[in-house]
């Protein structure tokens, strides 16, 4: 059942597992450091009763937990303490039409939790806040959730950078301008063709990173957003860390086949993936590249 709530206190935090549980212990040890920072944070927790989280009742329990968040808190922000899988599991139970006439919450995670990203923008237009959970092992000292708890505890307006390098040949203007979008591949990739997910990308940065797959699965998902025609009118595409690569071929591999079969400028970038620092990113904030730096800003 869910703590205390947010009430008059509008840059809380409230934070749930929609998708896989957080190793023992992480998530209480990373909630008293979220909250030695004077953030207020809220726990909802799934109901074990419920049993196994990807059968029926377990997508039901967690379904009611992220609805709860979501349509019940007075907080402004939702967070996810891990990823892991089962967040798209949620979106054919969510009440849409209920979630139309709320104020916007942001979701923050990555990961799985790119699937809900994804989904609330392409229903509600609601941006969310790709970066660190305080359930997983990546979560630390470093600047990425020092970024994060800034955002978190200051609130609104947003605006952060991180490192690009082109790794493609073709010649672009001194300044790429679109809105940000993007998270983990192999998520968002299930997600084409759905309701879910935009069905035009054109006017979009797209900012891509996965972990745990191979360059032939990778490249095989690509061909999912080639053949469907979302990469039209794509203003740049941003690939971050692609770790722990299945099979014989490596990351740097990797980015070049992906360069290769892409209709727009192609970047990189050491600052996000399941990696850490994970550099906050904001999907659907207005991005910009220029001089070997992506900058976002939310209003």
């Amino acid at each position: 059942m869910a703590g205390q709530g947010c009430e008059n206190q509008p840059l809380g935090i409230v934070v749930l597992e929609p998708s896989s549980s957080s190793a023992p212990g992480v998530l209480e040890q990373n909630l008293t450091d979220i909250r030695d920072r004077g953030i207020r944070a809220d726990v909802i927790t799934y109901d074990n009763g419920a049993g196994e989280r990807l059968a029926e009742s377990g997508v039901r329990e967690r379904a009611r937990m992220l609805s709860s968040a979501l349509l019940e808190s007075d907080c402004d922000y939702v967070m996810a303490a891990r990823g892991g899988y089962g967040a798209s599991d949620l979106l054919r139970h969510l009440d849409w039409q209920a979630l139309a006439k709320i104020s916007t919450k942001i979701m923050v995670g990555f990961s799985d939790i790119s699937a809900l990203h994804a989904a609330l923008y392409t229903r509600l237009g609601w941006p969310g806040l790709h970066g660190p959970m305080p359930g997983s092992t990546l979560w630390g000292s470093g600047p990425d959730v020092a970024s994060l708890l800034e955002f978190l505890s200051k609130g609104r307006p947003w605006s952060g950078r991180i490192n690009v390098e082109q790794v493609s040949i073709c010649e672009i203007s001194a300044e790429l301008n679109g809105t940000l979008l993007g998270g983990c591949l192999s998520v968002l990739s299930n997600l084409i063709g759905t309701g879910y997910f935009p069905g035009s990308l054109s006017g979009h940065m797209l900012f891509l990173e996965d972990t745990r797959e191979s360059a032939p699965r990778i490249l095989r998902l690509w061909n999912q957003w080639l053949d469907s025609g979302l990469l039209d009118g794509v203003v740049a595409l941003v690939l971050g860390r692609f770790t722990e690569l299945d099979g014989d071929q490596d990351e740097d591999w990797l980015v070049q086949a992906l360069m290769s079969r892409s209709p727009c400028p192609v970047f990189r970038s050491p600052d996000f993936g399941h990696v850490a620092p994970n550099m906050p990113l904001v999907v659907g904030s207005q991005a910009r590249i220029s001089k070997g730096e992506l900058a976002w800003s939310l209003n």
